[in-house]
């Protein structure tokens, strides 16, 4: 979901990157599901998404 509005935002990956404050490396890593955010990380990442890609959308359900 993430990969996708970055994709189809007109904005490159290193540049969604700097607006995050991530390396490209972690970038990456968050565009392919190799790393979960922080919950600081995803609540920017919500606001920069206008909330097309929510906070909570990172929680693996059942997860306790």
């Amino acid at each position: 979901m993430f990969a996708t509005e970055v994709d189809q935002s007109g904005e490159t990956r290193a540049a969604w990157a700097k607006r995050l404050g991530v390396s490209r490396s972690y970038m990456s890593d968050l565009l392919n599901g190799n790393r979960i955010p922080s919950l600081e990380l995803a609540a920017k990442i919500e606001r920069l998404t206008a909330g097309k890609v929510t906070a909570v959308s990172w929680v693996e359900e059942g997860g306790e």
